[in-house]
């Protein structure tokens, strides 16, 4: 049974109101049939309610109205709580019964009772009615407070050294949200992969997607002592020829450096690279080694150049600038919990220099 008054409404039952005021036009809904079958399963008394492309809106108000009368117990009732005449709700329930080709209810002056078609139509259709309106309240609830499953995806480095440190704070502000962060060096479909923000470091993104911009790093290239004992440090572009690199296999060619010269020229080079892998804290942990130079983030490697264990190569030329960019799908109805982590981060990383 249904437990509600304004409520039995296919989206909210302000929307059926309008109805059956007679106030809203028509609107074709999925494709739907109801079928109701008689006590002795004899297909002649199967009743079929269609539509080309689904039920009339006014089929389902119908139907709402329907189930309202037998939950109410009676015209009158069902028309107090519907908030229109006896008359607008006996109309709706005739024009069912004369569309479906069955009496649904016997009415008496003292009482109403359904007929074996009325108990068959009820029973499909106020479970049915009662999972919309259930349906409708869940999503009240998710775009309400902040609250709800987020998922969001990183780069493992960013992960790890930037976002990580935050996690903290942010379930604390938000207890109502299950983070769900997954750390992944590919490019993830947000559609097909189901995540709600994904943070993307790259010179420009997806035009389809929304990007917040939350701030910039730069490339460097970098070795360590041990390296640079063996190979003197370059001078220029040029000299990157007698070093060997370590290649991000993720990038489209690894193996190939672009950096801006101090006169502002732009010069590429082609590097040996005795080692590729996807993943930058192996790169790191290999240049670290000493087994090669290698092309990161300043603020992937802003702790080994501080202490010493990783020196910066070419410390007067440029790499290509860095955009950090959280992204989503769609600025139109935001959901909080998306909106809350865009701004938290945002607010976070402001003012840092990354």
């Amino acid at each position: 049974m249904l437990l509600c008054t304004l409520q039995i409404v296919v989206f909210h039952f302000r929307f059926l109101k309008k109805w059956v005021r007679g106030g809203t036009p028509a609107r074709r809904l999925h494709r739907a049939e109801i079928d109701v079958v008689d006590k002795g399963g004899q297909s002649n008394n199967i009743v079929h309610v269609h539509s080309q492309m689904g039920l009339a809106m006014e089929n389902l108000a119908d139907i709402a109205v329907f189930v309202q009368v037998v939950d109410a117990g009676s015209f009158t009732a069902a028309a107090e709580q519907l908030n229109v005449s006896k008359a607008v709700v006996s109309k709706y329930v005739s024009r069912l019964e004369s569309r479906l080709g069955a009496r649904l209810l016997q009415r008496t002056t003292r009482r109403l009772t359904l007929t074996e078609a009325g108990e068959a139509l009820y029973a499909k259709s106020a479970g049915a009615l009662a999972e919309l309106a259930e349906a409708e309240k869940l999503v009240a609830h998710l775009t309400g407070a902040p609250r709800g499953q987020l998922r969001v995806t990183a780069p493992t480095y960013f992960g790890s050294i930037i976002l990580a440190p935050l996690l903290r704070d942010f379930i604390a502000r938000y207890p109502e949200i299950r983070l769900e962060l997954e750390l992944d060096d590919r490019i993830t479909d947000l559609v097909k992969d189901r995540f709600d923000v994904a943070v993307r470091i790259s010179p420009q993104v997806d035009p389809g997607l929304v990007a917040r911009r939350v701030g910039d790093s730069t490339l460097v290239v970098v070795g360590s002592p041990a390296y640079f004992k063996r190979r003197p440090p370059p001078k220029n572009v040029a000299e990157l020829k007698d070093h060997v690199g370590l290649g991000y296999s993720i990038e489209r060619m690894p193996n190939e450096w672009s950096l801006q010269a101090p006169n502002g020229r732009w010069v590429s080079v082609r590097m040996e690279c005795p080692l590729y892998c996807n993943s930058d804290f192996v790169l790191k942990q290999a240049a670290l080694d000493g087994l090669g130079l290698a092309v990161f983030p300043r603020f992937f490697v802003a702790k080994e150049l501080d202490d010493g264990r990783l020196m910066q190569a070419l410390p007067g030329h440029g790499m290509q600038a860095l955009s950090i960019n959280l992204v989503y799908l769609s600025r139109r109805n935001l959901l909080p919990k998306v909106r809350a982590f865009v701004d938290f981060v945002a607010g976070c990383l402001a003012g840092r220099v990354l």
